[in-house]
């Protein structure tokens, strides 16, 4: 595997004191040397902030397990990889049915203000081993908050994935055999899934990652296409 040329820096903006109910995340095509936003979400314990930390080579998201959220604010690290500007945006669990949605809000337009305009691929973080009933609709939730082509632009990435290991399954086979609905979810995504390790300093998985965030890229259209964030109320 080729070496990582990497600069991290990590940086939180405040959230947005704007009214707006709905705000614009550009995304447009880059270049290998176009910044590109990859935004982690999921729910609370899948491993956002560790997955943010392997990408980056540096721990610079807080990680730990607790029985409370561990992230509670949007937060955003630099780094090159193979010549890739990437920005990874670590962000609270968002889909928490009893989040009142007044905070929702404010960490959507957190979110969005850290993206700026640069262009946008989605990475929707799960415990391989682990699809709650919270999770089903999860592809749902995500298109109300940042509009309904958002799974053409989501890649899915497995945490955990020791747990496939010492079973002996590949992660093929495992979306192969896993539940209808997770593996639905897959399919809307376009089959864009990787499997991470977080204990492992392997930059095997992380070029799998950027391979698909490159590929991702090269479908947005040449021209501009702004996507409405909606915020759930």
């Amino acid at each position: 595997m080729g070496g990582f040329l990497k600069r991290p820096q990590t940086s939180s903006g405040p959230f947005p004191t704007t009214s707006d109910s709905a705000a614009n995340i550009s995304m447009n095509s880059c270049t290998d040397r176009s910044p590109v936003n990859l935004v982690l979400l999921g729910m609370s314990g899948t491993g956002k902030s560790s997955t943010g930390n392997s990408i980056l080579g540096e721990k610079l998201f807080l990680a730990k397990s607790s029985s409370k959220p561990v992230t509670t604010m949007c937060q955003l690290g630099k780094t090159m990889i193979n010549g890739l500007h990437v920005r990874v945006i670590d962000t609270p669990d968002m889909f928490d049915d009893d989040m009142e949605s007044s905070v929702r809000d404010k960490l959507l337009k957190n979110c969005t203000n850290l993206c700026g305009s640069h262009p946008c691929v989605f990475v929707l973080v799960l415990q391989v081993s682990r699809f709650t009933d919270g999770e089903r609709d999860i592809l749902t939730k995500l298109k109300k908050m940042f509009g309904r082509k958002v799974s053409e632009q989501t890649i899915i990435l497995f945490t955990h994935g020791d747990d496939l290991s010492r079973a002996a399954m590949s992660l093929k086979t495992f979306l192969h055999q896993c539940q209808p609905d997770l593996r639905e979810i897959a399919e809307m995504c376009g089959g864009r899934c990787v499997l991470f390790e977080n204990k492992d300093s392997d930059t095997g998985q992380v070029e799998d990652l950027i391979d698909n965030v490159k590929e991702v890229l090269k479908q947005i259209n040449p021209n501009i296409i702004s996507s409405k964030v909606h915020l759930l109320h």
